[in-house]
């Protein structure tokens, strides 16, 4: 049963359009790198604010020099910028993309620590998710940061080939969205145009993960909130795509087919069918369930802890359900359509008048809904197309990838020296959005598990 605008009862799209997908409509973002930028570097930039442009990422280079990267989504294309003579954009960015200070913040420490107001020699120091809790009394007083906490260590150096597999093993469900990233720099910069059928399943593979994750954050919210059943439903529902998947491709995330260049040759097609119809039970069911989640109760102390989140998003640069959950538009499957153009993808749009928390579990159960419809439309009409290229044309050596992760966007910029990486940096969302675990310092020790759920699970 549908409404007359043609939208689900549940609010989302209907992604199954009776003529089908035109593949041959499939554009791909461009990748556009200015490098040895000169003159006026705040007309510059203040005109890039102008234009709609926004900071997605920023890296110090290492010897290719600091990099900012901008989405330019009415273009369908990224802009990488590198200042001349060796020089830093960040000081000048700020006054222009106030995301730029949550970079600072990241490569260079914070810039200006608030005074202590208490005794040092009274607090004990609590590590977590990247963050150190100085505790006194039961009570959060500060909460530190660590930075860059990337996996660089792992991948410099290594043969460009092996770092898909690294990255899954070593990042599990987020994973899969980093050996997308790093996978789509890599042919970037070897200048490798991805066959249709190779995009449309890694999509496939991507929606599965983020289905998966969110119903594993949906339950832990459930079981934090005392409803036990809601709980048992969404590990029971995630237990059954975790079945398809690998009884599909061998493993439950649907790691280990990544490869640069599209998909390993070998990857399973024909079971792809009744992968689909597997995952259609499941979406069925979870439309059953979904309306128990939107409406659990949400304590009102949690609610009022989150409320100052709304007035940081701009500082922050949050990104994923967090930032859809305090009210901005950002997804890369927006801003870089591609596949998800063809079949009329849209936002879960969080709901007007809740409170964070609330609109956080709106948004991923909309978003278990449209995964698991996108998943079901891309297997039940596959391009004909080969799975991979093994060469490129007109490649740079340097690239820049993204994709939109369970958690939000992950990008990578990497530098190839002889077929090994020589410079790679990844943007990582839970480093973006643990700058909103600021909101602790105050709280009691025994609020931080479900407060913190909006940025570090």
């Amino acid at each position: 049963m549908k409404e007359d605008d043609g939208r689900a009862l549940n609010g989302q799209m209907d992604l199954l359009p009776p003529e089908g997908i035109d593949w041959s409509r499939l554009v791909l973002t461009r990748r556009v790198w200015l490098e040895d930028v000169r003159g006026d570097q705040g007309a510059r930039l203040e005109f890039l604010a102008d234009q709609g442009l926004r900071l997605v990422m920023v890296d110090v280079g290492g010897d290719i020099g600091e990099t900012l990267h901008f989405s330019h989504p009415t273009d369908d294309e990224t802009l990488h910028l590198r200042p001349g003579g060796g020089g830093s954009l960040l000081d000048e960015a700020r006054k222009y993309f106030p995301s730029a200070l949550r970079w600072m913040e990241l490569l260079r420490g914070e810039r200006e620590p608030g005074p202590r107001e208490w005794s040092t020699a009274a607090l004990a120091s609590l590590h977590r998710a990247g963050l150190s809790l100085e505790v006194e009394g039961g009570y959060i007083k500060r909460v530190n940061e660590a930075y860059r906490d990337f996996p660089q260590s792992v991948l410099c150096g290594a043969k460009a080939g092996q770092a898909p597999s690294l990255l899954e093993r070593e990042r599990g469900m987020e994973g899969i969205a980093l050996s997308l990233a790093f996978a789509q720099a890599l042919e970037d910069a070897r200048g490798m145009r991805l066959p249709a059928a190779a995009v449309v399943l890694r999509a496939v593979i991507l929606e599965s993960a983020r289905a998966q994750a969110h119903l594993a954050w949906i339950g832990a919210a459930a079981s934090a909130l005392r409803k036990q059943r809601v709980a048992a439903t969404c590990t029971g529902l995630r237990r059954e795509i975790d079945k398809a998947m690998e009884g599909w491709l061998g493993e439950s995330s649907g790691g280990g087919w990544v490869v640069p260049g599209g998909l390993k040759e070998e990857f399973p097609l024909e079971p792809a069918a009744a992968c689909g119809m597997e995952l259609a039970a499941v979406a069925a069911a979870w439309e059953k369930a979904s309306p128990r989640v939107v409406s659990l109760p949400v304590p009102r102390w949690v609610e009022k802890r989150l409320r100052p989140l709304l007035s940081e998003d701009d500082r922050n640069a949050w990104v994923g359900p967090l930032a859809r959950a305090v009210g901005r538009d950002a997804d890369v499957r927006k801003e870089e359509p591609g596949i998800y153009r063809l079949v009329e993808w849209e936002n879960v749009a969080a709901p007007e008048g809740a409170g964070i928390f609330r609109r956080m579990l709106a948004v991923r159960a909309g978003e278990v809904t449209s995964s698991l419809e996108v998943v079901r439309r891309f297997l039940a009409d596959l391009p004909d197309t080969p799975l991979l290229v093994k060469r490129g044309r007109g490649g740079r050596g340097e690239g820049f990838g993204r994709c939109e992760g369970p958690e939000g966007a992950v990008c990578c910029h990497v530098a190839l020296e002889k077929g090994r990486i020589s410079f790679i940096s990844f943007s990582l969302p839970q480093e973006l959005n643990r700058s909103a675990a600021r909101i602790m310092e105050g709280c009691r020790l025994d609020e931080a598990d479900i407060l913190s759920m909006l940025w570090e699970y």
